[in-house]
């Protein structure tokens, strides 16, 4: 109890830390430092990492001004937006930690803040204030039952809410781009438009030059489109794979693609054309959608969330999944070296 009487005495400083955790929680997952998990949502048409900087906002600048009902009234819709996106993500199998973390802050502020008032009446009563309550502002003793709040939470992220965990590809079958042949198949699965991809593929390119070359190792490409703009990156790669049947104009085009995306200067169409072009990169257009499909099929086969990924198969007697652009360049790459040690470029 003395413990329970310290928080109860530091409950506004204590919220605005936790606030503050929240707020870098979602800063550290929009810079995507590591992998890039692919579980994204909206609430009108806001990202909701913005959303929930805006929200943590908005909490501090009430504990700061001690508006301790307001607060409780926030935080409480918060459980309830919380509430729904959980199910959401246990729905699509997809657990973002980061998403995680965010609503345990908002609990811990939740359970911070608790206070409940209307400690009497009938039996439904109690029931409908279990949760807490809070003083209604302009409105002399009269208290809000939290449960109010969360139920109004719930409700407003499920009319506005729109999400996704894999891309929405088209609906028809393909073959992936792949080359080389063997038995082993190393399958890599990138997004031209995720930072730790765009480190990977630096560190993969030689050696996927060098497996090639020896031709003995199949190298399959998926492009996952996590970024508004990488599906139309991923469409001009297969232009550049349906231009020429060998594997280096389709190297090349995945190399320039990427630095395209890392400089962030290209988002239309034509413009995309013509850097390519300019590059020497032979382009044919072609009906890009049922690879995409295949793409989708490939990324719920092998449990694809996150990129970048690399799996590294024998058959069905071996297989390894490398995940993030640190263990791609510390294990896969020596692993590749290690295996086919006779492949030169």
């Amino acid at each position: 109890m003395h413990f329970y009487r310290k928080i109860l005495q530091h409950r506004l400083p204590l919220t605005v830390a936790a606030a503050l955790a929240g707020i870098g929680i979602m800063m550290y997952y929009a810079s995507c430092d590591t992998s890039c998990a692919y579980l994204r949502g909206e609430l009108l048409g806001i990202d909701l990492k913005y959303v929930g900087v805006g929200y943590m906002g908005a909490i501090i600048v009430l504990a700061l001004f001690r508006q301790a009902d307001l607060l409780r009234m926030l935080v409480a819709a918060g459980v309830g937006v919380e509430v729904f996106l959980v199910n959401f993500q246990v729905r699509e199998n997809v657990l973002c930690p980061f998403c995680l973390a965010f609503g345990t802050l908002v609990i811990l502020m939740y359970l911070i803040n608790y206070e409940r008032c209307r400690m009497t009446g009938a039996w439904h009563q109690r029931a409908l204030y279990v949760f807490g309550d809070a003083a209604i502002p302009f409105a002399k003793d009269r208290r809000l039952p939290l449960l109010a709040m969360m139920i109004a939470g719930y409700v407003f992220v499920f009319l506005t809410f729109s999400g996704s965990a894999t891309p929405a590809y088209a609906a028809r079958t393909a073959v992936a781009p792949s080359y080389g042949k063997g038995s082993w198949e190393l399958m890599i699965f990138t997004d031209y438009f995720c930072p730790p991809c765009q480190a990977a593929e630096k560190d993969l390119e030689p050696e996927l030059e060098r497996l090639l070359a020896g031709g003995d190792v199949k190298i399959t490409f998926v492009d996952f489109p996590g970024h508004k703009s990488s599906s139309l990156f991923a469409k001009y790669f297969l232009f550049a794979v349906a231009a020429n049947k060998g594997y280096a104009n389709s190297l090349k085009a995945r190399s320039v693609l990427f630095a395209l995306a890392g400089e962030k200067k290209v988002h239309q169409e034509s413009a995309l054309a013509a850097a390519l072009k300019s590059k020497n990169i032979a382009l044919q257009t072609m009906d890009h959608k049922p690879v995409f499909q295949q793409w989708l099929t490939m990324l719920r086969q092998f449990e694809i969330d996150q990129t970048p990924t690399c799996i590294l198969r024998f058959s069905s007697a071996y297989s390894r999944k490398f995940i993030g652009s640190d263990q791609i360049a510390r294990e896969l790459v020596p692993e590749l070296q290690k295996r086919f040690p006779g492949l030169k470029k």
